[in-house]
């Protein structure tokens, strides 16, 4: 099918400094255009926060170069956002969205589409590609990463207690660190809680819905694992990724001294743990540094440069904020270790680029990592909150190193771009996957 034909509307935050997720819509957005006439609707997440979107324009002109077409977004009533800006988080705007639903705006303007698809399972994709799939009366389909909401109570309080953590530590005095606690316990519950209600109803008004790996089907659980169908995985390296990881390797004579923690740095991906870990790394090597990609918010960052002052390594952790692919890579391949201990993942770019540039990673046994890494040669995984053990298989790793780095065998991009198109067209024509 040529791309003159089926036209399809994607709900979606294409802007790969948002983390691998938005990478891989990104990727998805450029394959779509290949195949369909492919328009771009950008939620409120990205659309609302002017400083992300400004940052993300490069990538959005790509895309329209590609011939992507920009189609509308959709956005909270100012007050909430001002709200978030105010409170230095958007947890506030999710809670209310999800409370109430319609008090969501949408900008679009009136064509003929064949399908609606969101890529992400953020709710503001979710319940755009819902409300539009019904407006234009059409088929749609949702792509989940990490999962919306837990089947398992225990994981969920797994997660929590990481957010916990994060603002026990960065609190100055006992009543503050109630007050977080209290804050904290709320939010979570109420999102838990407020998650699996509205999810599970709008999802299964969904004519399709795929998980990124099947990981995600297992942590939603219940009727799910049977209800979704889902990619075995539904990520990997581009070509452009693996030679650009070719190259640094080549270039790459030793490893330096230092470690890199893997993933976004947030509470829920283990950051907090990670620098407690990395304390206790540096008493046993004196030189070593920790260094964290990613972008970080001004609060939160304030908050961990904070952190690392009371445990004392503030002048052995290295942010470097926002880094192209290539940068990264080479960060990662000098690194002598990963640090990952991630609570929340479908499947992780993070070790996969790890094992490719010949650094080994310890990591925490949740369902995404233990499926798709659990035997790979230079990954340790231990139980999750098991921070010791983490610790001193981290130490006997730097002292020791790892005999054999190897990524596990995998689908190619190619590959996972056509069963995805081929779901799309099949629900086109048939408003269904099989």
């Amino acid at each position: 099918m040529s791309k003159e034909g089926y036209s399809v509307l994607v709900v979606c935050s294409p802007s790969p400094i948002s983390g691998g997720g938005s990478l891989r819509a990104f990727r998805s957005l450029r394959e779509y255009v290949k195949y369909f006439k492919t328009f771009l609707f950008i939620p409120w997440g990205l659309w609302s926060n002017r400083k992300d979107l400004q940052e993300s324009m490069s990538y959005l002109r790509e895309l329209g170069e590609s011939g992507v077409k920009f189609a509308g977004f959709s956005q909270l009533p100012e007050v909430i956002s001002k709200l978030g800006k105010v409170l230095g988080t958007r947890v506030f705007e999710t809670l209310l969205s999800l409370m109430i639903p319609n008090i969501t705006r949408f900008k679009i303007g009136v064509s003929n589409y064949d399908a609606v698809i969101a890529l992400h399972e953020g709710w503001d994709a979710v319940y755009g590609g819902s409300v539009l799939a019904k407006f234009f009366n059409v088929p749609n389909m949702v792509l989940l990463h990490d999962p919306p909401f837990y089947g398992s109570k225990e994981r969920f309080l797994n997660i929590m207690k990481a957010v916990f953590l994060s603002r026990i530590l960065a609190s100055s005095t006992t009543l503050e660190r109630v007050l977080s606690e209290v804050e904290s316990s709320i939010l979570n519950i109420s999102e838990y809680y407020l998650n699996k209600l509205r999810y599970e109803k709008l999802l299964r008004d969904y004519d399709v819905v795929i998980g990124v790996t099947k990981a995600t089907a297992i942590e939603m659980g219940g009727e799910w694992l049977d209800k979704m169908i889902y990619f075995d995985p539904g990520v990997s390296l581009d070509e452009g990724d693996l030679e650009i990881i070719k190259n640094i390797r080549g270039k790459t004579k030793e490893k330096r001294d230092y470690v890199v923690f893997g993933g976004r740095p947030t509470a829920k991906k283990g950051l907090f743990e990670a620098l407690i870990s990395f304390k206790i790394i540096s008493n046993h090597f004196s030189g070593i540094k920790l260094f964290i990609t990613g972008k970080i918010p001004s609060r939160t960052l304030l908050r961990t440069r904070m952190v690392c002052r009371r445990l004392g390594i503030e002048d052995k952790v290295i942010f470097t904020g926002f880094l192209s692919r290539e940068k990264r890579f080479e960060v990662v391949a000098k690194a002598k270790l990963m640090l990952y201990p991630s609570h929340v993942d479908a499947f992780s770019y993070a070790v996969l680029e790890s094992l490719h540039l010949g650094t080994p990673v310890i990591a925490y046994r949740i369902p995404a990592l233990e499926i798709y890494y659990g035997g790979a040669s230079g990954v340790e995984l231990v139980d999750e909150w098991n921070l010791e053990s983490f610790t001193v298989k981290a130490i006997d790793i730097l002292e020791k190193g790892v005999e054999v780095i190897e990524p596990p065998k995998i689908k190619s991009w190619d590959e996972i771009m056509n069963e995805e198109v081929r779901i799309v067209q099949k629900l086109i024509t048939t408003g269904k996957s099989t």
